[in-house]
């Protein structure tokens, strides 16, 4: 019966309008839950708002799986074709776009860039900033920045604040000043 309910919800996920024409409650609460029913691990104090799309899923969300108190952005993509990991305390801000395989499709290209995947890691503290896109592959260390609309190709190094298209490390991460 799960599996044929998949497709709603993972439409319900990506859409307000639903939320208000079915009367579901607007919550991430509801997301989370959603999420946990599907497969997919979820920490506590977690939140996830929608529109969330989710692509690839297959039959289910297990390869998705956040720690705690990470906070998902309004539209955020997340692509689970391969495994998407984020540790705790990660805030990934709207319009993020996380993506764990390429596929050019089939035309001529293909022979030049063939089909690939791999999972993507977001360690612990990190802060990805809106209209991010993290291609298929990648770590974000622990502690680091990606700024607001960068495009992550590489590993981004622990404590690292990294910015552009591609990202680039920009400086490190001030450690806080204690009193």
């Amino acid at each position: 019966m799960r599996d044929r309910w998949l497709p709603f919800f993972a439409w319900t996920l990506s859409t307000r309008r639903l939320h208000r024409l079915l009367f579901l409650p607007n919550s991430n609460r509801f997301l989370v839950a959603l999420l946990r029913h599907f497969g997919a691990r979820m920490g506590n104090g977690s939140r996830v708002y929608p529109p969330l799309v989710l692509v690839n899923a297959g039959k289910d969300f297990s390869n998705l799986s956040i720690g705690e108190n990470v906070y998902v952005g309004h539209g955020a993509t997340l692509d689970l074709k391969a495994p998407v990991t984020i540790g705790d305390d990660v805030t990934i801000a709207g319009n993020a776009t996380i993506s764990t395989h390429v596929d050019v499709g089939d035309i001529p290209l293909r022979a030049h860039f063939p089909s690939r995947s791999a999972p993507v890691h977001i360690r612990r503290n990190v802060y990805i900033g809106s209209n991010v896109v993290v291609l298929p592959g990648v770590t974000v260390g622990e502690g680091s920045v990606v700024g607001a609309g960068a495009v992550v190709v590489d590993d981004v190094e622990p404590g690292t604040v990294a910015a552009g298209v591609p990202a680039r490390p920009i400086r490190k991460v001030d450690r806080p000043r204690e009193p």
